[in-house]
């Protein structure tokens, strides 16, 4: 940025979000190097773990925004790592669900371990009301995100 471009004032809040997706970033990328995951099979995990449906290619060709040739690559270097498989969708037998292995996720589990319980303990020192506040918050937050994230 130079400075003739306009700045924005971030509110104090803000500012220790922008702080956090840092370090989530770096928490992130740690874990792929942990799990010897290169950035895009890593990303395609997380889509995977964290979507509320299971996910077909198709659809996670388009959360990672790559073609559907490139994403057969990753699907097809994951299934090979033994991190996921391909299901037949009981409802329509044509649609294939991607279905993270048991596996993989005992090992994402053993590496986020110390992490997750640091995070506990963090809202352990919050009383009930301090956690309601956080709670509400971060699911504001996320709805933004999400917003942001679906082109509304």
């Amino acid at each position: 940025m130079t400075d003739a471009e306009p700045t924005r004032a971030a509110a104090p809040e803000t500012l220790a979000l922008r702080a956090l997706q840092a370090a989530m970033g770096d928490a992130q990328s740690a874990l792929g190097r942990r799990l010897r995951l290169i950035p895009t099979d890593l990303a395609a995990m997380s889509h995977l773990a964290s979507a509320q449906d299971l996910l077909g290619p198709t659809e996670l060709a388009g959360r990672l925004g790559l073609s559907p040739a490139a994403t057969t690559e990753v699907v097809d270097r994951l299934e090979r790592a033994g991190h996921l498989v391909r299901d037949r969708d009981p409802g329509d037998r044509r649609r294939i669900r991607l279905v993270t292995s048991a596996g993989a996720r005992a090992e994402v589990m053993g590496q986020l371990g110390t992490l997750l319980d640091a995070l506990d303990a963090i809202a352990a020192d919050l009383d009930d009301d301090e956690r309601e506040v956080v709670r509400r918050y971060l699911e504001r937050v996320t709805a933004a995100y999400r917003d942001y994230g679906a082109d509304r």
